[in-house]
């Protein structure tokens, strides 16, 4: 009798899993190369911002379920992004005149949109300017779920 009730409450769990999962939109994340925007020559290392983006809505909880078809997503997550570090001219004036205050060195800028497959429509929109494309990721993950929280499906 004990292993039925284990079973049963082990079908209930994963019932209830898959219902929650049908409730939360299926989204693709396109992966998007980021543009190297400094004046040096392989400077800026190239950045799938698409898996950042992916990554960044997992670990902020944003209640959506990432999938890899794209034919199976009923939202497209689409970003073009660049990355520009100073030159080492800059760094050494930014230290000169800002000491401990220089900040970073990189300045990373990415645009996303959030698009609905059905409409074609911009369900999200957002820019950012951040120090390196993981902060934008999450910037726009965090963003991203409070437009969800105040505009459910």
């Amino acid at each position: 009798m004990n292993h039925c009730v284990k079973l049963l409450f082990l079908s209930w769990i994963l019932v209830s899993r898959l219902a929650v999962a049908a409730e939360k939109p299926l989204v693709f994340v396109t992966s998007s190369e980021t543009v190297d925007a400094s004046n040096s020559r392989d400077k800026a290392k190239h950045v799938d911002f698409g898996t950042a983006l992916s990554a960044a809505l997992t670990k902020k909880n944003v209640p959506v379920v990432i999938v890899t078809d794209a034919t199976k997503s009923e939202w497209t997550i689409k970003s073009v992004s660049s990355q520009r570090e100073d030159s080492t001219g800059t760094k050494v004036a930014k230290i000169a005149l800002l000491g401990v205050y220089a900040g970073g060195f990189t300045q990373f800028e990415g645009t996303i949109q959030v698009i609905e497959n059905r409409s074609s429509a911009i369900l999200f929109a957002y820019n950012i300017k951040k120090g390196n494309f993981q902060s934008a990721a999450e910037a726009f993950a965090k963003h991203f779920k409070g437009y969800l929280d105040k505009n459910p499906r």
